[in-house]
């Protein structure tokens, strides 16, 4: 008695049943590709969006950016709230001078929406007042010229730095535009700079892009004494030089600011932790509902495996009963209908690996920046592989102890 060589010969038995009826496999299979590729897929897909996520997040400050905002007092200020200047310019300077902790600051003069006039075209895009501090912070790529720069902060320059959708609308067949002129809002700005294209995030086609190439930057000082007519700022953006440093930074602008605000606490201190949790929630929010919708078409998967089996059994009652009566035993009988299930499962599942490939493929040619989509995500190729080689053993137990608990006296009178 060799138990090894019984169990490879019950296992050869089922891949031959299983290649013999080649259809009925291959349907019983269908929901095993399915569902493996579809979760494959789905996985490649959203790990290349949540790819360019972490690009956009890393590229606007990462971990090491602090935003100021402003906010309503408490309710205990309110009475005084008006002693309070507001966020203004010389809170940017409090911060440089008494604050090293930072690398890079810069104020935000949001302008909001304006009207960019040249060549006789005209388009909306947002514009911008900041300082040097911007680019060190965002980490935006100048394609042609310069940013803006302390000398335009000081003498208040009508300089801009325009984004590509301006570029591109505006000043259409034309490269490089520095030199030009272009009016926005009745005021005309010398074009010093021009950013890179950034692709869409998270690879999505749709009429926007991405939204910050509708940004468009002058300095702080400009737009606060051409369109403000005063020194109040927005936002303040802040860079940490080190994670470490980040909670004493956070603890020095709060110190810093309740002073040149006399005390009144009408700020806000924002870290990108914040952000950076809600992006791994996002991710394991994506991670559980896709294993879910995977796991269910696995499932649905097996069921057919197991009603295959079960048929399959119903119509090999005799061909069960003979070989029980010329010498196989009830484990012989059980391996083999085991081995079938397992086997299209397997094969199932292999097929399945290579469609998820051949649509991840696809979905890199269709899909904007697709480049960024893995076609082999390990992981879940191996998850995906062996989830649905246990729900074929799962599945083909109960049919192969079925046919080999038959009794093959019954067996052989079966008609």
């Amino acid at each position: 008695m060799n138990p090894v060589g019984d169990a490879l010969t019950g296992v050869s038995n089922g891949l031959r049943e299983v290649w013999a009826s080649k259809l009925r496999s291959l349907l019983s299979m269908s929901g095993i590709i399915l569902g493996v590729a579809a979760l494959v897929a789905m996985v490649g897909i959203v790990q290349g969006m949540l790819g360019n996520m972490r690009a956009s997040f890393e590229a606007s400050g990462g971990i090491l950016k602090v935003e100021v905002n402003k906010r309503a007092p408490p309710e205990s200020q309110q009475y005084i709230a008006g002693i309070s200047p507001g966020m203004t310019w010389r809170d940017i300077g409090a911060i440089e001078k008494s604050i090293y902790l930072a690398d890079f600051v810069t104020p935000i003069v949001d302008m909001g929406w304006e009207r960019f006039v040249a060549n006789g075209r005209r388009e909306g895009a947002m514009l911008k007042g900041v300082t040097p501090g911007f680019i060190g912070i965002e980490t935006r790529e100048i394609k042609y010229g310069r940013f803006i720069s302390d000398t335009d902060i000081h003498l208040k320059s009508p300089v801009i730095v325009l984004g590509s959708h301006i570029v591109n609308d505006v000043f259409r067949g034309k490269e490089n535009v520095i030199g030009e002129q272009v009016q926005v809002s009745g005021q005309l700005y010398t074009v010093i700079g021009q950013l890179a294209e950034l692709p869409p995030i998270g690879g999505a086609a749709n009429r926007w892009g991405n939204f910050e190439n509708r940004m468009n930057f002058i300095p702080a000082t400009t737009a606060m004494s051409r369109y403000r007519g005063n020194d109040t700022v927005n936002e303040i953006y802040l860079l940490a030089n080190s994670v470490e440093s980040l909670p004493d930074l956070v603890g020095q602008v709060e110190n810093t600011l309740t002073q040149t605000h006399r005390g009144i606490l009408d700020f806000e201190i924002r870290t990108q932790e914040d952000r950076l949790r809600e992006l791994k929630k996002l991710e394991n929010s994506f991670t559980y509902s896709l294993g879910g919708i995977a796991a269910i078409s696995l499932l649905v998967g097996g069921i057919g495996i197991m009603n295959v089996m079960l048929a399959s059994v119903s119509e090999r009652i005799r061909e069960i009963g003979v070989r029980k009566a010329i010498g196989a035993r009830s484990h012989d009988i059980f391996i083999q209908f085991l081995a079938e299930s397992v086997a299209i499962s397997v094969v199932g599942g292999l097929i399945g690996l290579v469609a998820s490939v051949g649509l991840l493929s696809l979905a890199q040619d269709f899909i904007p920046q697709g480049e960024m989509i893995n076609i082999v995500p390990v992981t879940a190729m191996l998850f995906g592989f062996a989830f649905s080689t246990t729900v074929g053993l799962l599945s083909g137990i109960y049919p192969a102890m079925r046919a080999a608990r038959l009794d093959p006296i019954e067996a052989l009178r079966y008609e």
